[in-house]
């Protein structure tokens, strides 16, 4: 149950923080819309039970990432919640 809300928690701060970019870089919108269709699979309580799934999209989200043009201060911090949120499915 813990693990399952680790997950959620940090899946709701990547979002948080692609969309407050957002606000500063409208053209990052798609990537929040793609990191957004996956909202329910990171949030929901049986999140553990599809982690090799769950890692799948990452490993995508994070390539996918790499097509935007963030600011420094946002580049880090979503790298940083992605690796996080790997870490944590690999438990």
């Amino acid at each position: 149950m813990v693990e399952s809300q680790e997950i959620k928690d940090q899946y709701i701060s990547l979002l948080s923080r692609v969309e407050n970019e957002v606000t500063l870089n409208p053209l990052i919108s798609p990537y929040y819309d793609y990191l957004n269709t996956f909202r329910e699979a990171f949030t929901d309580e049986a999140n553990v039970l599809h982690k090799d799934h769950l890692k799948e999209f990452l490993i995508g989200a994070n390539r996918y990432s790499d097509e935007f043009s963030f600011s420094d201060d946002y580049y880090h911090k979503v790298k940083e919640t992605i690796n996080n949120l790997y870490e944590i499915l690999n438990r």
